[in-house]
């Protein structure tokens, strides 16, 4: 698939982008520089990604793995699984991060993680070393808030990547904040619409 081999060129050349960075633990992915990814919809993203879930971000830990790879596992205290293995509490492990030491990776496009808060992650099936990707890089990532007003609210993260065509035009960044009630039914929805389809199939064959 087209989306597939763009998006697994861009992220392996970001992850040869290693340097150190003046990082605050609870926000292991900074807007640094922007990445780019095929723009995709909410239906887009959630027919792509293997695992979706809504939850807060409990902990953050960054690791270097034997063969030099910088990770942050991130503490989820799961509320929701949209799509996956239902779970009460998971690690998501992204690559890119901040050692102690200050050395650090990052990944342009990837969507900063916050302990404390609240977050829809659309997630990309496990590659080496564990890690995963947010489907289409920042635009698989939601914050949940609540306004002024006492209203949940759905943010988008896709402020910091640069978004193309299928035939790699650049397009717009449509940022639309979602009525929180309204994206957990449109991701129920496409759940059941994804069961019925059969989509258990082999990710190859999605």
């Amino acid at each position: 698939m087209r989306t597939d081999l763009l998006a697994a060129t861009l992220l392996g050349a970001a992850l040869g982008a290693v340097s150190p960075l003046p990082w605050s633990s609870s926000e292991a992915f900074p807007d640094a520089r922007a990445g780019t990814a095929i723009r995709l919809d909410l239906e887009g993203a959630f027919r792509a990604s293997d695992l979706v879930i809504e939850g807060r971000v409990l902990g953050a830990r960054a690791a270097e793995t034997p063969d030099g790879m910088i990770v942050t596992d991130f503490d989820v205290r799961v509320d929701r699984t949209f799509w996956g293995e239902p779970a009460e509490a998971r690690t998501i492990r992204l690559p890119g991060g901040v050692l102690p030491s200050g050395k650090g990776m990052v990944i342009p496009g990837m969507p900063r993680l916050a302990v404390g808060e609240d977050v829809v992650l659309m997630l990309e099936q496990e590659g080496p070393a564990g890690t995963r990707v947010p489907t289409g890089l920042a635009q698989g990532k939601y914050r949940v808030v609540t306004s002024p007003a006492g209203e949940r609210l759905a943010v988008p993260a896709a402020e910091h990547i640069a978004l193309v065509d299928e035939a790699l035009r650049p397009v717009g960044r449509p940022r639309h904040v979602l009525d929180h009630a309204d994206l957990v039914a449109r991701l129920e929805a496409l759940r059941q619409e994804r069961e019925q389809a059969g989509a258990f199939a082999p990710a190859e064959d999605r």
